[in-house]
């Protein structure tokens, strides 16, 4: 500045230290550590905190604190891109300093962006450690390339109850964890990204819901609200895109004429029986076995087929079959899935489409196909045991959870002074009465035609108004149902109202 007069430049001192700014990128990484250190050493050596009253008193630091200059390294670099900024807008394109000044500006820019993402970055790996203190497992959180998208609580759908777990979302994988008293979490899972598929569930009423399917684990997760899990589904479907287009590129790279295999093992949306693990029925969405549909009981206990989750009764699942995603461990399956897979295999072993990786036991070995083979086993009880039951053809034509159909979701109907819940679905003019919302058949059906709908005016039996509507007809007593808002009970009566028409 004391040349100025004779050199009017400026700009072209930040050309030639330009390179050198970038170190204040570890001092600002760094800041926050630094900062607790020397909080800490002044609390705890009062010989250092002497000394640094001492120096704040004296005439060079001009009445500002250690702290205040402490900062001023941080507050630099930004300082530096609006004088820039500012000096650029007063000289004229013929200025001798006009050049240089662009150039400076973006170098600086470039040093500003540079720390911002290191702070970024600091931040990042700030939360991956806290993650990694509070969990219990074997798991490296902190790897190089792995960034934390989203972190969160989910009601995990069990056999009997909602269970909250806690899920936290990396770029590569999806951990699956259970809190603690101590305030920490237990690894249940590290879900990859690999060949995962979310999905929603068929009905409507299930609205906060969404599935999670992958080789090792499936299974039906319940958010805070629809917009909570509209957000969990976003971030998960963009990170399992940005990581399988990653894979798929790497591949490319590595293997060139191989993208036929990577597009299958990456983009294939099927589900394949026993491929990968299904995505459980909750117990208490199925009264009945969902193959021959004798009803549960104490007695009369539910199974879960381990191909397909659907919940079946033990005479209908006396079968164990080896699971690829169990690397061929013998699983209990249901009739159907048994006879599916085998066949399946069978028609691989003629045709010579049995890969190494299908052969793989649960030690890593490959197993013969003859010990494959072996592992199908089926059960047969004496006929005493069986249990179907004779339904009537109209009753178990349609499914509880049948997607094409008007509406469809839980009721409350009236019997005598008791509201008792049902599953009801209309479909074709018909309404059929389930007693939950994954049954195979129906209790009951009848046909709504020439039925009137009536919307309840004012409060019946203790319930609002607006969550009451009756379907009447002159030969009987109406059927009074109960919504659980008014929203549906006005959807209801719509299609209600429609299916009447003759």
């Amino acid at each position: 500045m004391e040349s100025r007069e004779n050199c009017k430049k400026v700009a072209d001192i930040f050309v030639k230290k330009g390179p050198f700014l970038k170190m204040y990128t570890a001092y600002i990484t760094d800041f926050e550590e630094t900062n607790r250190v020397f909080d800490d050493a002044i609390k705890k050596i009062p010989t250092f905190q002497q000394v640094v009253k001492e120096f704040e008193m004296s005439p060079r630091c001009a009445s500002l604190g250690v702290r205040h200059y402490l900062l001023k390294p941080i507050q630099r670099i930004p300082q530096y891109k609006l004088l820039l900024q500012d000096y650029l807008k007063h000289l004229s394109p013929e200025s001798e300093d006009y050049e240089n000044t662009k150039i400076a500006l973006h170098i600086v820019s470039e040093v500003a962006d540079h720390a911002n993402s290191s702070m970024r970055q600091g931040d990042q790996v700030q939360k991956m450690l806290e993650i990694q203190k509070s969990l219990e497992g074997q798991f490296e959180v902190i790897k190089p390339g792995r960034d934390l998208i989203k972190k969160g609580e989910l009601m995990k759908l069990s056999r009997k109850e909602m269970q909250p777990r806690m899920f936290f979302l990396f770029n590569d994988v999806l951990l699956y964890t259970t809190p603690t008293p101590t305030g920490g979490y237990r690894l249940n899972n590290v879900l990859t990204l690999s060949g995962m598929k979310i999905t929603l569930p068929a009905s409507k009423e299930y609205n906060t819901e969404f599935n999670i399917v992958t080789v090792q684990r499936s299974f039906t997760v319940e958010a805070s609200s629809e917009k909570d899990r509209d957000e969990w589904v976003t971030s998960l479907k963009n990170t399992i895109d940005d990581y399988t287009q990653r894979k798929n590129t790497f591949e490319t790279v590595r293997a060139g004429n191989q993208m036929e295999q990577i597009y299958e093992s990456f983009y294939d949306k099927d589900f394949v029986l026993g491929s990968k693990a299904p995505i459980w029925i909750p117990d208490a969405r199925v009264t009945m076995c969902m193959l021959c549909t004798c009803e549960f009981s104490v007695a009369w206990r539910r199974h879960h087929c381990r191909s397909c989750g659907r919940v079946i009764c033990s005479t209908c699942s006396d079968n164990r079959a080896p699971l690829e995603y169990l690397r061929n461990k013998p699983a209990r399956v249901c009739n159907e899935c048994f006879h599916t897979l085998k066949t399946d295999f069978n028609d691989k072993v003629e045709t010579g489409n049995v890969t190494e990786g299908m052969r793989e036991d649960i030690d890593g070995s490959v197993l013969s196909l003859s010990s494959i083979k072996e592992r199908f086993q089926q059960i047969r009880r004496s006929a005493r045991f069986s249990t179907k039951v004779k339904r009537p053809k109209r009753l178990i034509e349609v499914h509880a959870n049948n997607l094409d159909c008007s509406m469809s979701g839980y009721l409350k109907v009236l019997k005598g002074k008791k509201w008792k819940k049902f599953w009801f679905l209309l479909k074709d003019k018909v309404l059929y009465k389930f007693k939950a919302s994954e049954d195979v058949a129906a209790k009951e059906s009848m046909a709504v035609i020439g039925y009137e709908v009536i919307k309840v005016s004012e409060n019946f039996e203790g319930v609002a108004a607006n969550l009451v509507f009756q379907l009447s007809h002159k030969n009987q007593s109406p059927f009074v149902f109960q919504t659980d808002n008014a929203s549906s009970t006005d959807r209801w009566i719509k299609a209600m109202e429609e299916a009447v028409q003759g």
